[in-house]
């Protein structure tokens, strides 16, 4: 049987969940998966065999930028709008499917490059639609 998180504070009213807040001087060895917020640092961390920011520590909310494209079927480079350095750092679907980076794609500044070329529209369904979503905070920084 797996372990359950025990947070009295939770009943049908709750907003939040509490999490431990401790310095990095204070904070534990760690096991994989823990989380707490660092008041040191003023982020959140997780443990995965090293305490890691999953937060940057601002609470400004990111501006989203959505480009989207049409497959026509050979195309396979189109240009962003924003310029990147890590696929990682973009959500890209086409047709609705969230595209693996670096193995479905690549990035170069603004240009966007499929390993193939989106599908054309068959005139049923959106399969040929590629969008890319950018601007998040990153994780892990």
């Amino acid at each position: 049987m797996g372990r359950h998180l025990k947070n009295y504070s939770i009943n049908d009213q709750a907003l939040a969940l509490g999490i431990v807040n401790t310095s990095t001087a204070n904070r534990p060895a760690g096991k994989n998966g823990q989380i707490i917020y660092n008041t040191t640092t003023g982020t959140f961390q997780v443990y995965d065999n090293a305490w890691t920011n999953i937060s940057t520590g601002t609470s400004d909310g990111a501006t989203i930028t959505k480009d989207t494209f049409t497959g026509d079927g050979t195309t396979n480079v189109f240009a962003m709008s924003i310029s990147v350095s890590n696929p990682q750092d973009i959500l890209v679907f086409v047709g609705g499917v969230y595209q693996i980076p670096t193995t479905s794609y690549s990035v170069s500044g603004t240009t966007l490059t499929f390993g193939s070329a989106p599908p054309a529209s068959n005139g049923f369904d959106n399969d040929h639609i590629v969008t890319v979503l950018h601007g998040f905070n990153s994780v892990g920084s």
